[in-house]
């Protein structure tokens, strides 16, 4: 059910589990220990989903036909979101 979008959820809002993948599973950042665990995990990867790599210790987004470093460079975990302003 991927593809529903974004969605801002609220306090106290419920989740349908109908809505777990389209929404929650695609607006996360999922954590994996290296890109052979991440493409045996997610054969079918969406555009704009964020994956964290522990053994690069990476994050990076898919642009619909790749993986892409967070930000366009090759920095480490803490520093792309120090630098993004989390």
């Amino acid at each position: 059910m991927a593809g529903l979008g974004y969605k801002q959820f609220t306090a106290g809002e419920v989740l349908q589990a109908s809505e777990l993948q389209g929404y929650a599973v695609d607006q996360s950042v999922m954590v994996f220990d290296s890109e052979v665990a991440r493409s045996s995990a997610l054969p079918s990867p969406t555009e704009g989903m964020m994956s964290y790599l522990k053994d690069t210790d990476s994050v990076q987004a898919f642009s619909g036909s790749s993986w892409q470093a967070v930000g366009g460079a090759t920095v480490g975990f803490e520093q792309t979101f120090l630098l993004m302003g989390a």
